[in-house]
């Protein structure tokens, strides 16, 4: 790999995710260190090629890379704390949180002489290493460029997002945090009550298929349409996004389910027509939220 130093590549936390970046590396040919709180987690990767370690103190100084992926931005900092020569180590945090937090996380890796990117995995463990799997990364661009064949080798959709250290968190806690799991949620909530209905899970696959390439579709402009706050449209207003999703939070509450995210969206389309968008696109709720960012109901 054309390194001096002793590892390519040190992983500290070795959970489901941590793991699998450490054997995916590992398998691509790099020499991996990893370090875990429970030393049993590291132990068990060397079957897999990876060497585990007994410090991040030691182990910082021989690699070029050394990637977080723990629980948070305060057991990454905990873990580690000890390390006290970063002078040719980049850091690069994997874990979850926010944008405000990779901005802490970047002021702490300066203070102690280290590079610093931030990241989040767009991918579950399984997807480590497939073309599909991702990683995206913000900071200096000089710097993905430096680290860019590792994170390539984690997934081929991974990506450099911005040179600004927030670029990952926000896309997170946007794409991930909020759309990922709400629709996640929304999938559950629907299929549990489709399923007590009568439904067969073979029918709701091929429906959820055909409702996921619609929503393909209509995420570009929908997107577009926020940004420069564009919401005519001669498709579905408002308003009958409203009636439906209503009539969906009836049906399903009268079954005897709570229905809570529809029961959202339900609240979230209603504070919308009474704005006074019922007339225009489904995007037009983000005049809504913008209108009561910060305000608690």
């Amino acid at each position: 790999m054309g390194s001096t130093k002793k590892y390519d590549v040190l992983v500290v936390g070795c959970g489901l995710m941590g793991s699998a970046l450490a054997r995916t590396l590992a398998g691509r040919g790099y020499s991996v260190a990893a370090w875990n709180r429970t030393p049993q987690r590291a132990l068990a990767l060397a079957e897999s090629g990876v060497t585990p370690v007994d410090s991040p103190a030691e182990a910082v100084p021989a690699t070029s890379l050394c990637i977080a992926c723990t629980n948070n931005y305060d057991s990454a900092r905990s873990a580690l704390e000890p390390v006290a020569d970063w002078d040719t180590t980049t850091l690069v945090n994997l874990g979850s949180g926010s944008a405000d937090e990779a901005e802490e996380m970047a002021r702490w890796a300066g203070e102690r002489g280290a590079a610093y990117l931030d990241g989040f995995i767009g991918s579950y463990p399984r997807d480590i290493g497939a073309p599909h799997g991702m990683v995206g990364v913000s900071g200096p661009a000089a710097l993905w460029e430096r680290h860019h064949d590792v994170f390539m080798s984690l997934g081929g959709a991974s990506q450099h997002l911005s040179d600004g250290v927030r670029g990952a968190g926000v896309l997170e806690g946007s794409m991930v945090g909020t759309f990922f799991i709400a629709a996640l949620s929304a999938y559950v909530e629907a299929v549990t009550y489709a399923i007590d209905q009568g439904l067969s899970p073979r029918a709701l696959a091929s429906t959820a298929t055909q409702v996921i390439s619609l929503l393909e579709a209509v995420a570009p402009e929908t997107a577009t349409a926020i940004a420069q706050d564009s919401h005519e449209t001669d498709q579905a207003t408002v308003k009958t996004f409203t009636e439906g999703a209503r009539a969906t939070l009836t049906a399903m509450r009268t079954a005897g389910y709570s229905a809570r995210v529809v029961g959202a969206v339900v609240e979230n389309l209603e504070l919308a027509e009474r704005a006074g968008f019922s007339q225009l696109a489904f995007s037009a709720q983000c005049k809504v939220l913008a209108d009561t960012k910060g305000v608690a109901e």
